[in-house]
């Protein structure tokens, strides 16, 4: 089960906590990035840069592998600029298709992302607890 938290403002930066929990009986494998899509107000998929990394909002870990039994959870943080870099249209999202991995189905979480004209995403890594 994926859900997605509220938005964190700060400075004009914002990002969400990702937040994946183990519902099966047996153990789940995550290696790395969730995979992430911003989705317009029709739910399709906008033309935005999805980057692996640190942001001004959170600390990529880095890729790992996590074993997750039952109950447990893992954690990734979605964080982007409300930044405006050109007089031209900006960029707003409204939903977050959100996946485990690349292939799996996606959980869509409505998710208001103010993107300025950077259209620029930047997710970190699943990790059991974000680095300091």
């Amino acid at each position: 089960m994926i859900t997605v938290g509220p938005v964190e403002p700060a400075l004009g930066h914002r990002a969400v906590v990702l937040k994946l929990t183990n519902c099966r009986t047996a153990p789940i494998t995550l290696n790395g990035y969730p995979d992430v899509a911003v989705l317009n107000a029709r739910r399709r998929t906008m033309n935005v840069t999805i980057t692996h990394g640190t942001s001004y909002m959170a600390r990529d870990p880095g890729p790992t592998q996590i074993r997750l039994r039952k109950g447990e959870s893992a954690l990734a943080a979605v964080s982007w600029s409300s930044t405006v870099e050109v007089a031209e249209d900006k960029a707003s999202g409204t939903y977050l298709a959100v996946a485990r991995h690349r292939g799996d189905r996606p959980a869509v979480w409505p998710v208001d992302t103010d993107l300025g004209t950077t259209a620029k995403v930047t997710l970190t890594a699943w990790c059991l607890k974000f680095p300091n």
